[in-house]
């Protein structure tokens, strides 16, 4: 029996990169009997259970009903926990059960980031008891593979390597249409939120000097951005929201886009989804930093943020050289990530047997 430590991905948030990644991998065994555990600290004070399909959710709370996660854990053929934060809520598995852990991310350097040291102290055991006790770990990059053999001295031959990629099903996405695609010359777009980590404040201090660029935010939080940009004193700056679906639409109309994470350890080992969107739909990326993930290393192409603002931008013709270069890093990418996942899905089926 495979259970799986996560909410079931079709009652989260589909847009979500960790909700995606989840999705990923219940569809390699979608058609057998599993089990999700979602497990909460504080809620779930009355235990449920619900059935979608071959799945069995239990939503329970690990204190009020940690024998019943035992008893599930003890039966369990594999244990697939995903995070470390939800490693937390299973750490018993660790000692009784065959585990796998998929990382999503470094937890503890987060913690760090966002100055919440005593977290990053308890993630940071947590973490270890997981990077030490697991049968695979599944890293999101190269990069973070090797940021746990460094820290852990971890260097095991099953472990994979599966990127955070999202599922793109549009006719217009071929590489044909991109490349061809007429782009409004000097629109630059961003898609997501305003949490610090994304340094908005960096866009729009951008924006306003780059004055003859056209600037579209497409995000949920449009009204702050409306009035942030007005502060800010960006000329031509729009933003409001729209569906998913609608989203590839100004990507194919913008020539650039904005992802300006800082060179710190927990963008190094990432793979934005953001990022992989723009290489896909044919967005030139304005970077305040190369160092995101493998991407660096794959050869990605790229506009400093200093070089946009300064009015150092390549021609048509060099712009679409650039875009053919990134799509092509996401076909590598979409290859090893399938190769990776047919090994785990195997995996995953065998021990369910």
């Amino acid at each position: 029996m495979i259970v799986f430590v996560a909410r079931f991905p079709s009652m989260m948030n589909e847009k979500d990169g960790f909700t995606q990644r989840i999705a990923w991998i219940d569809a390699l065994v979608h058609d057998v009997p599993r089990i999700y555990l979602d497990i909460s600290l504080g809620g779930n004070i009355r235990r449920k259970r619900i059935e979608i399909g071959s799945a069995t959710i239990f939503r329970l709370n690990l204190f009020l009903h940690f024998l019943a996660i035992i008893k599930i854990f003890k039966k369990a053929s594999i244990v697939y926990i995903h995070s470390v934060y939800n490693a937390l809520r299973a750490i018993p598995a660790y000692w009784i059960s065959n585990t796998v852990t998929d990382m999503h991310g470094i937890v503890p350097e987060e913690m760090d980031v966002a100055n919440k040291q005593w977290r990053a102290k308890l993630f940071g055991y947590i973490e270890r008891v997981a990077v030490k006790k697991s049968s695979i770990v599944v890293f999101v990059t190269n990069a973070m593979k090797l940021h746990f053999q460094n820290k852990y001295k971890r260097n095991n031959v099953e472990d994979k390597i599966i990127a955070i990629l999202p599922r793109i099903d549009d006719e217009r996405g071929s590489l044909e249409s991109v490349l061809s695609s007429r782009r409004d010359s000097g629109a630059v777009i961003y898609a997501g939120g305003i949490q610090p980590w994304q340094n908005i404040s960096l866009m729009l201090s951008a924006a306003a000097r780059a004055s003859n660029y056209k600037f579209t935010f497409l995000s949920s939080d449009y009204q702050k951005l409306v009035q942030l940009a007005a502060d800010a004193k960006v000329n031509q700056f729009s933003s409001f929201a729209v569906a998913p679906k609608e989203v590839a639409t100004y990507y194919l109309q913008s020539e650039f886009g904005f992802i300006l994470r800082d060179s710190i350890s927990v963008n190094k080992v990432a793979c934005p989804t953001k990022l992989v969107e723009y290489f896909h739909w044919g967005v030139i990326p304005i970077v305040l930093s190369p160092d995101i993930g493998d991407f660096g290393e794959m050869g990605f192409k790229y506009i400093l943020l200093d070089d946009f603002v300064s009015g150092k931008v390549p021609n048509a013709d060099e712009l679409n050289m650039m875009r053919l270069r990134n799509r092509e890093i996401i076909d590598r990418l979409n290859l090893s990530c399938n190769n990776e996942l047919s090994a785990l899905k195997e995996r995953l089926r065998s021990s369910s047997k």
